[in-house]
């Protein structure tokens, strides 16, 4: 290792006192299609610190599902008893000492490797860490991880190596006792693959437990390793030190061939549980004799977890599931999420430099006809395509990015770094700058160039409108990328928006509607927008229109109002309107995260 002393000094001290995590009876069950499918069978086992523990199996054996359900990230149709040095402990405690990197780690792309570690630092740490020791630690991380000369470049460009080292400095900032790894050299050349668990072995040595699942290992890979622990079926087959696994093998009849691989060997007799059923059986039962042999002091009746509760519930006076109060999660968040949208080039630059140049385009050819009694219905059309700009480069923008956000969420959620609630303000607040100042420079651009009144108290009137619209368009963008998966999101939002514009009274005035669709010109936030930049426009006692020809039948503003139908309109039920819609997608996005989770637990 080539970390200083001072690193040791920040990470041991805390880890010497975990000696072993003990399961027994663990079972997990999910629903496959209206039927129960059972993916861990009581399965039980211990895992001790200062060893380092290969998971192996074949593919569907259940290698995935024993860490979902040991992290505590699946709680749902778990069952069993887990154990903290012959000790339950309570599930808010017990997530605190357990990390669990998963196959794919979702990191914010924009963000320096140093800057996610600082993130981390600040959410996962208490506020009575200084600066200076939270940089220490990070520092402590960057060089024992070796990730120095990556450590000022952003996510997106690094390695997968790099990465997945990235993913394990995540979960060190918080000192975690007990490590779970599912498959961390996944997609890794043979090279990377053997520097990514050379780096967990260092972790053993500081007195951690490190569990990690591990894909067909090489023979110099599976050297590493202090115990094998092999799954087959949802079952253990073996568990116990590398060097006991062939001769346990060979006592139940299976003879591994000189220098063959000895976890392809397990492996090959794992996937036989089919064909060569009793011998393995018999071996499975041996196996689970001696560990429940072991842990026969572990254990009492009194001490079975009911259905769904892998762990006890947290006790009064134990330790708070946050380590910072959710107004400090919301302020770190909002920063957070505020710089990773500055530099992103499709969020910022490109949303900003569309608004002005389309704005200047719409501006060009609906070029002064805000005034023109003889051009009012261009001008109509003109109203009608800003809200449809407005609409739609917001509400697409987020629902590109959004989903891709949704699982750095799941994953940091999950961990304790912070609450939905704080989530879920932070990303409405650092969203919303960029959403006004892109609306704003658009209107303005549009309102001037097409011949708008300029009266004060029309233009804050229709900027108004306009940013009710495009705050509405950015939270309905974000409710559809939190329900919907990013390949299907971008087709519902378009699809589920043309009908909102079509009963908007633009297309085709309210009373030329079969009364079977008029209740929906109710709930289409494009009528309320329409109806109030048609009222800011050519409502509030306007003067008459100019006009160049001989006659024109829109001269006087009335007759607008009355040929779209809205004279008795008022604009604040209007405003009043759009805000009950975005009061209730904000509803529905809280909902929708808090849905998310449900359905992953």
């Amino acid at each position: 290792m080539s970390c200083s002393e001072e690193t040791v000094e920040v990470i041991i001290p805390l880890v010497k006192t975990i000696t072993s995590l003990s399961f027994r009876n663990l079972s997990y069950t999910v629903g496959q299609k209206g039927a129960k499918k059972e993916l861990l069978k009581n399965i039980s086992g211990t895992f001790r610190s200062g060893r380092l523990t290969a998971v192996i199996g074949p593919s569907g054996s259940g290698k995935s599902s024993l860490l979902n359900a040991l992290s505590g990230f699946k709680t749902r149709g778990v069952k069993g008893r887990i154990l903290i040095n012959n000790e339950i402990v309570d599930r808010l405690k017990y997530r605190q000492i357990v990390a669990y990197t998963t196959q794919d780690v979702a990191i914010l792309q924009e963000l320096t490797v140093q800057e996610t570690l600082h993130f981390a630092a600040d959410l996962k740490l208490s506020s009575s860490v200084t600066r200076i020791h939270k940089t220490k630690i990070v520092n402590d991380i960057v060089a024992l991880l070796r990730l120095e000369k990556c450590a000022h470049s952003r996510v997106a460009v690094l390695s997968g190596g790099e990465k997945k080292r990235l993913s394990i400095g995540l979960e060190l900032v918080s000192n975690p006792k007990i490590m779970f790894f599912d498959e961390p050299t996944s997609g890794l050349d043979s090279e990377s693959s053997y520097q990514v668990v050379s780096y967990m072995k260092d972790l053993v040595k500081q007195g951690r437990c490190v569990v990690s699942v591990i894909h067909q290992p090489s023979s110099e890979l599976l050297e590493l390793f202090d115990d094998i622990y092999v799954i087959a079926d949802g079952r253990c087959m073996y568990q116990g030190s590398l060097g006991d696994l062939v001769p346990t093998l060979e006592e139940a009849g299976f003879v591994c061939p000189q220098y063959y691989n000895r976890a392809d060997f397990a492996m090959k007799i794992a996937s036989s549980v089919d064909t060569d059923s009793e011998k393995i059986m018999q071996l499975m039962d041996r196996t689970e004799l001696i560990t429940n042999g072991q842990s026969n002091g572990f254990y009492n009746d009194q001490q079975q977890l009911d259905h769904d509760k892998p762990l006890e519930e947290s006790r009064s006076g134990s330790s708070p599931q946050y380590p910072i109060s959710q107004f400090r999660q919301f302020l770190i968040l909002t920063r957070r999420t505020a710089l990773g949208t500055l530099r992103n080039l499709a969020l910022t630059r490109i949303r900003l430099l569309g608004h002005i140049l389309f704005g200047l385009l719409l501006g060009a050819v609906f070029y002064d006809v805000g005034d023109d009694a003889a051009k009012v219905l261009s001008n109509v059309s003109a109203l009608l395509m800003i809200l449809m700009f407005i609409v739609f480069s917001n509400s697409m923008t987020v629902v590109l990015t959004f989903p891709l956000e949704i699982a750095v969420f799941m994953r940091e959620h999950k961990s304790n770094y912070y609450s939905v609630a704080a989530y879920f303000f932070s990303k409405v607040a650092a969203d919303f700058p960029l959403m006004l100042t892109s609306v704003t420079c658009f209107q303005l651009i549009v309102y001037y160039l097409t011949g708008q009144p300029n009266e004060t108290w029309r233009i804050i009137p229709f900027w108004v409108i306009c940013a009710l619209m495009g705050w509405t368009a950015q939270m309905y963008g974000m409710v559809i990328g939190s329900i919907f998966p990013v390949t299907v999101s971008p087709f519902v939002v378009p699809s589920s928006t043309i009908p909102m514009i079509l009963f908007s009274g633009c297309f085709i005035r309210y009373s030329e509607l079969l009364d079977v669709f008029k209740p929906l010109t109710f709930v289409s936030h494009f009528r309320y927008g329409f109806e109030g930049l048609s009222l800011a426009t050519y409502g509030f006692n306007r003067t008459e229109l100019g006009c160049d020809d001989l006659f024109c039948y829109y001269r006087k503003s009335r007759k607008v109002l009355q040929m779209l139908e809205i004279e008795r309109s008022d604009y604040w039920i209007d405003v009043a309107a759009l805000g009950v819609w975005i009061v209730v997608l904000h509803v529905l996005l809280y909902a929708s995260l808090r849905l998310r989770l449900m359905r992953n637990q």
